[in-house]
């Protein structure tokens, strides 16, 4: 009989060799020769007792029928696959886009037995890695290849992490992480709380998904970026390709990503309903990997083997005006990067490879902007509202792809003097003030955070903290509006899902997303 056994605590100095064996047999009252381990469900660090850090676990475990007490405790019962039965389309589905939505639709497709075809504007992992080392070394933009666009999308150079801020819980959520680990991930994804790949381990698995998708029929187009979109009375029927060649389809799944701002306003120009969608936008903090251990662990465990390099979530509320400031997409171990896709526009990220052994850790530190910010009604007016922000800091950065930096302590002088220390940023920082990037509210909030976090948190808010500009691409400032059935609230045939439709944030959310599009729209068949 397997049985559930939850909230096992395990020191984090004995993890690992038969401490969940013990644990269990003490949680349970029998021996351990009397138990067997088949799984771990769940394992979370517990940094609440500075003095005694430990992991809370859950184990499912076999025992035998015997047990007497066995009703204290759930039984467990693997979750089954649910079988896909053969779906026929009168053509096959476009999917426009092949980032994690993209990836994970033409996936759910493939399981129906139907075969799709897929469309990237920018070019394969491999190809696109040498564009953005080519871009850090000769400062040489490739507008259609770089960290925005290209097979694998934004997620694919980032910290890759792989939980939800919603529904984390969720069987889809769960079939994200399998379908991962399937790929290649390492298996205690499915169990560890928070798990990341790192941009090294996220480009392999895209490359064997690529691989996947085309042994089984699917079609993949590279440097094929949809420029106008057939509809007629309603309805979309087909889309062209790079102005030129036309595909035909009665299932076309919009799979943009976050920054593809001009196929956004082509959708705009073509009568697609969208509405305008709050966002947020701030700096990238970034400090020593040491004092963010310091401050997350203590002294007993920042140096601890096997914990590595610490994370950290803050957030402060300003309830009067209906803003928050909150860190988010930290990198633990490190580097800010550019991430820009337009020339004249600055804007960065920060990506972490799967050893997170950077010197460095950064997070983006961002304040929430209402729609009423845009001072506009044009659906487009949060993407200007962006584009402001990212010349400010490309201007700041002497114009030549540098990053503006500024000390913390000097941003929160009274003259907002400049001065930076070193950074992870691989093409150079040149001291600027954040004061001349961002509007001035966002300045503000940004202030009233810091001085708040100062009293609870000294180590975060000091000498050794940097602020880099500008982070803007936190989520989509446009909503391409759709039904209950995943479909356009205007346009049939047309199913936005991802990151880029406006509805989802992060590889997670965003594969689950493409799941669940195209599961409604075949159980209508």
């Amino acid at each position: 009989m397997d049985l559930i056994l939850s909230n096992l605590q395990i020191p984090i100095e004995k993890d690992g060799g038969d401490a969940y064996l013990n644990a269990a047999s003490q949680q349970m009252g029998i021996g351990a020769g009397d138990i067997s381990i088949v799984k771990i469900l769940s394992k979370s660090l517990e940094l609440k007792n500075i003095e005694q850090f430990s992991y809370k676990i859950s184990l499912v475990v076999t025992i035998a029928d015997s047990f007497k007490n066995r009703q204290h405790f759930p039984v467990y019962t693997e979750p089954s696959k649910a079988e896909r039965k053969r779906v026929t389309l009168q053509e096959r589905p476009i999917i426009v886009g092949f980032g994690p939505a993209g990836m994970f639709a033409a996936l759910e497709f493939l399981e129906y037995g139907i075969r799709p075809m897929i469309f990237e504007r920018g070019k394969k992992i491999e190809e696109r890695s040498l564009d953005v080392q080519r871009f850090i070394e000769e400062r040489e933009l490739n507008p259609e290849s770089n960290i925005q666009f290209g097979e694998g999308g934004a997620g694919s150079y980032s910290d890759g992490k792989l939980f939800s801020r919603r529904d984390n819980n969720t069987s889809f959520i769960n079939r994200v992480l399998q379908t991962f680990i399937k790929f290649g991930a390492p298996a205690e994804i499915g169990y560890i709380s928070k798990p990341h790949l790192g941009t090294d381990v996220l480009c392999a698995i895209v490359r064997n998904i690529r691989n996947y998708i085309l042994e089984r029929g699917g079609e993949i187009y590279y440097g094929a970026k949809m420029t106008d979109i057939l509809i007629a009375d309603g309805v979309a029927s087909g889309i062209i390709i790079n102005g030129e060649k036309e595909y035909i389809s009665s299932s076309i799944y919009i799979a943009l990503g976050h920054s593809a701002r001009d196929t956004v306003a082509m959708l705009h120009e073509k009568g697609v309903a969208l509405e305008q969608r709050p966002i947020s936008v701030g700096v990238r903090i970034e400090h020593p990997v040491e004092t963010i251990n310091l401050m997350r662990y203590g002294n007993k465990y920042k140096d601890f083997p096997g914990l590595g390099a610490a994370t950290y979530s803050l957030n402060y509320t300003n309830r009067q005006i209906r803003r928050g400031v909150y860190t988010f997409c930290m990198c633990p171990g490190g580097e800010v990067v550019n991430a820009s896709s337009e020339q004249g526009l600055l804007v960065l990220n920060g990506m972490s490879y799967s050893r997170r052994s950077s010197p460095f850790s950064n997070a983006a530190l961002v304040v929430s902007c209402h729609v009423d910010d845009y001072k506009s009604s044009n659906p487009l007016a949060g993407i200007a509202f962006q584009k402001d922000i990212e010349r400010n800091a490309f201007k700041a950065g002497g114009g030549s792809w540098q990053v503006p930096a500024q000390n913390l302590l000097d941003f929160l002088g009274k003259d907002g003097a400049a001065s930076l220390h070193q950074t992870s940023y691989k093409m150079g920082a040149v001291a600027a003030d954040m004061r001349d990037i961002f509007p001035g509210f966002v300045v503000s909030e940004l202030m009233a955070a810091f001085h708040k976090w100062k009293e609870e948190v000294p180590l975060f808010v000091s000498s050794q903290a940097i602020l880099l500009g500008a982070e803007t691409r936190t989520s989509s400032p446009v909503r391409i509006q759709r039904n209950e059935k995943y479909e356009s609230v205007n346009i049939k045939n047309l199913y936005p899902i991802g990151e880029g439709s406006g509805y989802t944030g992060g590889i997670t959310s965003s594969a689950a997303d493409a799941i669940k599009a195209v599961e409604m729209h075949l159980s209508q068949r």
